[in-house]
């Protein structure tokens, strides 16, 4: 893939994009003030470029192994005589996380529901639910347990999923015809930046082919880097990105009119790389139509 420098804002070397953007502004010297509204700009605009279209530098098609979790345990027979709720116990998974859950009685020392606490991670099957306590006898309950895929939480990771926008049973690159979609609900997930997708009424462990983009990037200086910021972007995105950053610029000075000519100039220089994608690259997206009787992609 080809990249170009952000450069540096104390000296910002021919043909990367500071440079490009003192070019912009006609100035002889970046400001620290100034540079540090560029870079801000530049990573303002690399994202909106790269939720526009599903370019090869943002987007990543491969193989997921779900996550199976205990999603909601439903209790079948409410046992007698309890007059405290009993502690609940779901069987922990070969390797991973035990799920955990909280029941619940009614007036009549019954147990009317389980509150699950942790789902949990790693199950392979269902897990067995059993109770102990509570002065009373013959409670019972059945987990349900449901597929997740985990975005993950690391900043310029290409294994960490930013933004999930297809899965499939098979690899829709290889399997063009059929292919079977899998539905999914996007989820917040405490501790983690990204989230996780639920898999509906998918239960099985296999993998999926999931279609996404990659966690973004964070551009910074060249040189100044550390982890996983980048000190380049994408080639394709970086007149769009400089354009933008200009017109910001010019925001700034209260040079709206100017600022409006350079947004619109910004923008055309993005349909043309999107244009190139789409029809000269020939880098289509599918929209698939589905009804009672079909369920078939169509250009």
């Amino acid at each position: 893939m080809r990249t170009i420098n952000i450069g540096t804002v104390s000296s910002p070397a021919a043909n990367t994009l500071l440079y490009n953007f003192l070019h912009h502004i006609g100035g002889d010297t970046l400001e620290t003030n100034e540079g540090a509204a560029a870079l801000r700009s530049f990573n303002k605009y690399a994202r909106i470029a790269r939720e526009r279209m599903r370019w090869p530098e943002a987007t990543m098609i491969k193989q997921i192994v779900p996550d199976i979790r205990v999603r909601a345990v439903n209790v079948t027979a409410g046992g007698s005589g309890y007059t405290s709720a009993p502690t609940v116990t779901i069987a922990a998974p070969t390797s991973g996380t035990q799920a955990t859950g909280t029941a619940t009685l009614n007036g009549d020392g019954e147990v009317n529901g389980i509150a699950v606490t942790n789902e949990g991670s790693g199950y392979t099957s269902v897990p067995a639910v059993t109770f102990a306590g509570g002065a009373g006898s013959g409670a019972e309950a059945t987990a349900v347990i449901v597929a997740y895929i985990d975005y993950g939480s690391t900043v310029g990771d290409t294994g960490t999923v930013g933004e999930l926008l297809r899965v499939t049973e098979c690899d829709p690159l290889t399997n063009t015809s059929n292919v079977q979609e899998v539905p999914f609900k996007v989820m917040h997930e405490a501790g983690s930046d990204y989230g996780v997708a639920l898999l509906i009424n998918r239960t099985s462990t296999s993998p999926v082919w999931a279609t996404y983009r990659f966690a973004e990037d964070i551009y910074v200086e060249t040189g100044s880097e550390s982890g996983n910021q980048n000190p380049a972007m994408p080639y394709v995105w970086s007149e769009y990105v400089v354009q933008g950053a200009y017109a910001d610029w010019l925001r700034a000075s209260e040079q709206h009119r100017a600022a409006q000519l350079a947004d619109a100039q910004a923008e055309q220089t993005l349909l043309l790389e999107i244009d190139k994608l789409e029809r000269q690259g020939q880098q289509f997206q599918h929209t698939q139509y589905q009804s009672h009787h079909i369920n078939a992609p169509h250009n």
